[in-house]
């Protein structure tokens, strides 16, 4: 079966059922008769960006256009963010475990004009900022584009 196939599956069983890990979604997924490895699955799901949050199960498995990033209370964005540290034309954001790449992905979505790109990793954003971009220039468009954060980034 193809990969546009295959990523289809995975859409529809990561937005039909609780998948708590790629060992779950993979059993789930050569049940339907496709054929893969987990390298291959979890190329898949970076592809797709899709990430883990908390549930009455544990971390299970949501595809990043899933979040909801408003104003509303608990949206992953702000259930992740702990805090930002600056240096120079660079910041990170450090979030709970698994939460980073919600967080970068609500970033690059939001499509701040400060920044210029970001890396995610476990519980770490790294994000490299445009040119003599200043920390209160750089919260003031956070706030702007992520109102969610607002309270987390008081001055």
């Amino acid at each position: 079966m193809n990969k546009e196939k295959r990523l289809n599956a995975i859409k529809q069983i990561i937005s039909n059922q609780k998948i708590r890990s790629q060992e779950e979604l993979l059993t789930l997924l050569i049940t339907q008769g496709f054929e893969l490895t987990q390298a291959t699955l979890s190329r898949d799901l970076k592809h797709m960006k899709v990430g883990r949050i908390p549930s009455d199960l544990g971390f299970t498995y949501v595809i990043s256009n899933d979040f909801i990033q408003s104003e509303t209370l608990h949206s992953p964005v702000e259930i992740g963010f702990k805090s930002i540290e600056f240096s120079g034309n660079m910041a990170v954001i450090k979030t709970l475990p698994a939460y980073s790449h919600a967080v970068a992905d609500a970033l690059d979505k939001a499509e701040i004009d400060e920044i210029l790109g970001t890396v995610a990793g476990n519980d770490t954003v790294f994000i490299v900022m445009s040119e003599k971009t200043k920390p209160n220039k750089f919260i003031d468009a956070l706030v702007s584009k992520l109102p969610e954060l607002k309270t987390k980034l008081r001055r």
